[in-house]
């Protein structure tokens, strides 16, 4: 415990970290650049002719069960239409360097875990926006690059997924 001098008052602040996933990304990526792509299930992957993987799955493909990290062949047993493509991290890193140039207009500090998903400590932010859930709210955004849902769910430092104010 730290003693203050007198008439020094303690005001602890609540650390607010907003945590960025863009579900879908790389597919997202691939139905913007392709629009014969839309609205068709489509994954991000190896061919399933060559033991590959899904890396990301349209939300269409998910709705036949099919999920990053799944044997490719797996994922044409459950959707035999299913679209595959061949990942172009170029293209994926390029946009990410662009959202991330959103989220410092926010806060300096972000770090990037991957390049669809981010953690911005926006405590003290460049808006000086009092909440965090104000800046998840508003930074629920569609990048124009992208047509990409950057989906901000705002969780407490210690990782529980709730609302920080």
């Amino acid at each position: 415990m730290v003693e203050l001098p007198l008439g020094q008052e303690s005001v602890a602040k609540t650390r607010k970290i907003v945590h960025v996933d863009m579900d879908a990304f790389y597919a997202s990526v691939e139905q913007r650049d392709n629009p014969s792509y839309r609205g068709k299930p489509l994954v991000v992957g190896g061919s399933p002719n060559q033991r590959g993987v899904v890396a990301a799955a349209s939300l269409e493909a998910r709705k036949f069960g099919i999920h990053s990290a799944m044997p490719s062949v797996t994922a044409i047993a459950k959707c035999p239409g299913l679209i595959f493509v061949r990942p172009r991290f170029d293209v994926y890193r390029e946009i990410s360097a662009a959202i991330h140039a959103i989220f410092k207009r926010y806060t300096d500090l972000v770090e990037g875990v991957a390049l669809d998903e981010a953690y911005l400590n926006v405590t003290e932010n460049k808006q000086n926006i009092t909440y965090a859930s104000m800046i998840a709210s508003g930074g629920r955004l569609r990048h124009r690059k992208t047509y990409q849902n950057c989906d901000f769910p705002v969780n407490p430092v210690n990782g529980n997924r709730r609302r920080v104010d």
